[in-house]
């Protein structure tokens, strides 16, 4: 799992609620709230697409992205290697805290878990 910065992080929650987006609209979405040029967007989302985060595609002759993984299963990677790294956890992990995150859906949540407690989360 590739390191997230708080602007990756930004960016597919955005993308999450309401892909596929053109570089266009992912700026007027988070674009204020990172306080960035339009050019600086570009320059992450390639940046991004280049770490396999996003997938690029064109639609209507404009080129949009959507994120190369599901929010649970970019989640779980997250979570392990923070796990992995700050507490030397390798088996299951507490899922339990999340359940009521206004973050998933019930759905998320449990591939979430599978994804942690299951051992199908192939980093």
């Amino acid at each position: 799992m590739s390191h997230l910065s708080k602007s990756d992080l930004a960016i597919l929650k955005v993308l999450w609620a309401d892909a596929p987006l053109s570089a266009r609209e992912i700026q007027e979405k988070v674009g204020p709230q990172l306080n960035w040029s339009f050019s600086t967007m570009r320059t992450t989302l390639s940046r991004m697409a280049d770490k396999s985060l996003l997938r690029l595609d064109t639609k209507h002759g404009v080129r949009v992205y959507t994120p190369a993984e599901s929010k649970a299963r970019t989640l779980s990677g997250v979570m392990r290697e923070f796990f992995d790294t700050f507490f030397e956890m390798k088996g299951p992990l507490p899922t339990a805290a999340f359940h009521d995150s206004n973050m998933l859906s019930e759905e998320e949540w449990l591939e979430l878990d599978r994804l942690l407690n299951e051992g199908s989360d192939d980093d």
